[in-house]
């Protein structure tokens, strides 16, 4: 095959390889992927644009001189060093016209002395042949650059693979995960983030974190979206144990062999994003450790506390110096303590905007919290605490998922006895508000009224009796708990198969298909009024004693 020259510089065309396992790429590269591309930052297509989808097999330089024996190869980018251009820029004509007869994909001017012609950009979208303007750039090097991501990709892969093990390597005694982050922006070219179980972004850009959740899965995942491409690579801190972080990268239209060399940088930097991650959580969980081990000996405090509980309260700033109303708040669903570590900058967020603010001490099945006054508060002002920690977990809830969230409070107490009173008066509202149902709900002691009656009618032996007959044939079967939570959720939201799907996290069918087999299993009428609410009742009983039995 005949070389092209520019000037006195041949450049011989590459053989063409198809199928070469090396590259990692059996599709073609297309002109708009190639106009993507980072070695052409600043370019614009001048005209030409219907062709953007063409394949482009080879890249080669020019000068614009072809002649009949000398075309351009078929299906390839042509560079062509314009920087001699004058005002007349018919050679631009006779390139375009040449390498439209050739088969050839697209024209590139690197550095244009003379603005393109009107004329020129016209011929350019009569061809449907992409022509490519780029202010600034050596035409050998941009060739050398983009032959290397078209005939060579395997190549470019080494590389790249090397320059970013160079940056990790620097950021991992300098920096924290910002700069991680922004190395694999500097190496991938598009904007990255690491985004946690919830969706949210922990650190980096929002612009690359996906709008839903389901594209966050426990294998490496890529999803296109119009121009652009979404790659994640799930993080797991512990062996067996399921993802709980995400790095996740943005590219504009990628090739390819680009996408599986990006996905193999992911994959290298979650090592060491994984590392940052487990010491961060190795310390959180100390702190939780702590905290939760002096919240412990604040309930269990005696009259005259200890030296060394006051001095441990005093390092975490906590106050119990004042009026004090415990708050305890339950989770359930899709909960572990990992999760309700991971969970609780966001919870502790949402109450601050609602005007909700008191230390925060994480237990494996919630939280525990309590507020602080220097005055008494009036006694209709419970009101006004309740409203506050509704509207914090609605909002909560509402971002996370797979999770309820049931809140008990007390009354103001003063001081650290009166706080232990509180406390364990939350504890007793929050039974009552879990009994109650529903995604959220909020019970303070002073507002339980007959659904403190009905606790005590929960924990009689007789209804327990009654409620565990009644859900023998169901408990006989339901062996992890997904047909009792089922029956609850839709007794809860008035027999709708779509909202207690919702509340569950799943498919409205399945929540129809389990109910029909709820109906074979058992001997009760759930159309029937008064049966369904016995069988609501006795739902409530059966796990109000699982927990207490806990």
């Amino acid at each position: 095959m005949t070389a092209l020259r520019c000037d006195d510089v041949a450049v011989p065309p590459t053989p063409r390889r198809n199928g070469d396992p090396r590259r990692g790429d059996t599709a073609p590269v297309l002109v708009r992927q190639i106009v993507a591309l980072r070695e052409l930052a600043g370019a614009t297509v001048a005209g030409g644009d219907a062709g953007l989808d063409r394949p482009v097999e080879d890249v080669v330089v020019s000068s614009g001189r072809f002649s009949v024996d000398r075309p351009p190869p078929s299906r390839s980018l042509v560079v062509m060093d314009a920087s001699g251009l004058r005002s007349d820029t018919y050679q631009v004509d006779v390139a375009l016209r040449a390498a439209h007869d050739a088969g050839a994909s697209a024209l590139l001017l690197c550095e244009p002395s003379a603005r393109v012609a009107l004329a020129t950009t016209r011929l350019a979208n009569k061809f449907q042949l992409p022509l490519i303007v780029m202010p600034e750039g050596d035409p050998l090097v941009v060739c050398d650059a983009l032959r290397r991501v078209v005939r060579a990709p395997f190549m470019v892969r080494g590389d790249v693979l090397l320059q970013a093990v160079a940056r990790l390597r620097r950021t991992a005694s300098t920096g924290g995960l910002p700069a991680t982050l922004q190395a694999l922006v500097e190496t991938l070219g598009g904007p990255t983030a690491l985004v946690g179980l919830e969706g949210t972004v922990v650190a980096g850009d929002p612009v690359a974190a996906p709008a839903d959740t389901h594209d966050l899965l426990e294998v490496p995942m890529a999803a296109r979206s119009g121009e652009y491409v979404r790659l994640a690579q799930p993080i797991s801190l512990a062996p067996r144990e399921r993802p709980t972080f995400w790095l996740v990268c943005l590219l504009h239209n990628p090739t390819t062999a680009w996408q599986t060399v990006a996905a193999d940088v992911l994959d290298l930097a979650s090592w060491s994003v994984a590392v940052r991650l487990v010491a961060d959580r190795l310390q959180r969980e100390r702190d939780a450790r702590f905290r939760l081990g002096v919240l412990n000996a604040v309930v269990a405090a005696q009259e005259r506390p200890e030296p060394a509980l006051l001095e441990q309260l005093g390092v975490l700033g906590w106050q119990v110096d004042g009026w004090c109303t415990g708050v305890s708040l339950q989770a359930t669903g899709d909960v572990d303590p990992l999760r309700v570590l991971t969970l609780t900058e966001e919870l502790q967020r949402q109450l601050a905007t609602h005007g909700v603010r008191g230390p925060l001490v994480e237990r494996p099945d919630g939280w525990t919290m309590w507020t602080v006054h220097r005055k008494e508060p009036p006694p209709a002002s419970y009101r006004d605490v309740v409203d506050a920690l509704t509207a914090a977990s609605q909002s909560f809830v509402g971002s996370v998922s797979r999770l309820r969230l049931h809140v008990g409070v007390g009354r103001p107490y003063e001081g650290l006895g009166g706080l232990r009173s509180s406390l364990t008066e939350a504890k007793e509202a929050v039974t009552i508000a879990q009994a109650a149902g529903g995604s959220v709900a909020v019970q303070h002691i002073d507002d339980m009224g007959i659904r403190r009656i009905l606790l005590g009618w929960y924990a009689s032996d007789t209804f327990a009796e009654f409620a565990h007959a009644l859900l023998a044939p169901l408990l006989q079967v339901d062996h992890n708990g997904e047909l009792a939570a089922t029956l609850e959720a839709y007794l809860d939201r008035e027999s709708s198969a779509t909202l207690a799907a919702a509340d569950l996290g799943v498919h409205r069918n399945t929540v129809l298909n389990r109910v029909e087999r709820l109906r074979s299993l058992l001997t009760v009428d759930l159309d029937d009024p008064d049966e369904r609410l016995a069988v609501q009742l006795a739902c409530r009983v059966a796990k109000l004693k699982a927990e207490l039995a806990e």
